[in-house]
């Protein structure tokens, strides 16, 4: 239940985070990719999120992000600039990325 929660909610802030960035690289292709961009990170401040509380060992949280990005990436298959994204692989790769976004 609590994973459905923290998936629910990376939804919820990666769609708006994508909505934002969608500003900054502009209209069409750059829009969906800032939409997959802002989708990794909304998975990411919720993985970040369930370690703070310690709901997931490190174990599930790679097992979840490694799910979630691969998920992202399928939907994202035909935006030509999808190449130009980091992608993250695990939770280590997430608490880089979020310390990107504090910056």
């Amino acid at each position: 239940m609590r994973t459905t929660i923290v998936v629910i909610i990376s939804l919820l802030v990666g769609a708006s985070f994508g909505g934002i960035m969608t500003l900054g690289f502009g209209w069409g292709m750059g829009a969906a990719s800032g939409m997959l961009m802002g989708t990794q990170a909304g998975v990411c401040l919720a993985v970040e999120t369930a370690r703070r509380q310690g709901g997931m060992d490190e174990a599930k949280l790679d097992a979840l992000v490694a799910a979630s990005v691969e998920h992202i990436r399928s939907k994202g298959s035909s935006v030509p600039l999808q190449a130009e994204i980091e992608w993250v692989r695990n939770a280590a790769g997430c608490t880089k990325l979020v310390e990107q976004l504090d910056q």
